[in-house]
């Protein structure tokens, strides 16, 4: 596999930084418009934001109304307490904060429960996602690989899954992913390194099943 020349690496994280503090201010505007008096500008808010909000929603409750109930209603609140906002810190986390604990509601009143480990142990182990620049028949493969690991990222807890959406997929920080959960940042890093053990094993019995033995085949004949 061909590697990055570590200048274009620098630049496409440059480009990244900037796109998301281009993103971030975008936000602010909006939300300053809106507390001036146009309510029309969270439309902004809403477009940019509702995708990955609905997708965080899904993850956690694996339902499409309660993800939709939950993102419709995350907005919802934003709006009628847009005044609580810090604009000095990203709107995004903030809003994900809000749909986090709609859907730990739900989830409690639907009678399910996250489950929450204790904190204490390290997060160590290898990355679900690796940034690389492959060929098209790379990124095909790839592609069937990240369904299949989304696949049992979906099987996990709800605690395990959330935490993975949040830190791999929204890109929030250890504690980022704690404030929104409502936890301590040592418990996301539990569910963290539990979720990849299990992913591996998933994904390593998934790739090479158990091998029977030719003379156990034959002798069943």
């Amino acid at each position: 596999m061909n590697r990055i020349p570590q200048h274009a690496a620098v630049a496409a994280s440059d480009a990244t930084a900037a796109a998301a503090s281009s993103a971030e201010d975008d936000d602010r505007r909006a939300v300053e418009s809106v507390l001036a008096g146009d309510p029309g500008a969270f439309r902004a808010l809403v477009r940019r934001h509702q995708q990955p909000i609905f997708a965080l929603a899904m993850m956690m409750t694996r339902e499409r109304p309660a993800a939709e109930e939950v993102a419709q209603d995350a907005f919802l609140n934003a709006f009628r307490h847009l005044d609580r906002y810090d604009r000095q810190r990203p709107f995004y986390p903030w809003l994900a904060t809000i749909a986090t604990r709609l859907a730990q509601t739900w989830l409690r009143r639907h009678g399910a429960h996250l489950a929450l480990a204790a904190p204490g142990t390290n997060a160590d182990g290898t990355a679900l996602i690796v940034d690389t620049q492959p060929s098209p028949t790379e990124v095909a493969m790839a592609e069937e690989q990240q369904r299949t690991l989304w696949g049992h990222v979906a099987a996990l807890s709800s605690g395990e899954r959330t935490a993975v959406q949040l830190h791999y997929r929204q890109q929030c920080s250890v504690d980022e992913v704690a404030r929104q959960m409502g936890v301590a940042p040592g418990t996301i890093k539990t569910l963290l390194f539990r979720a990849r053990r299990k992913l591996r094993e998933r994904l390593t019995r998934a790739t090479h099943p158990p091998h029977v033995p030719a003379s156990t085949t034959e002798s069943s004949r």
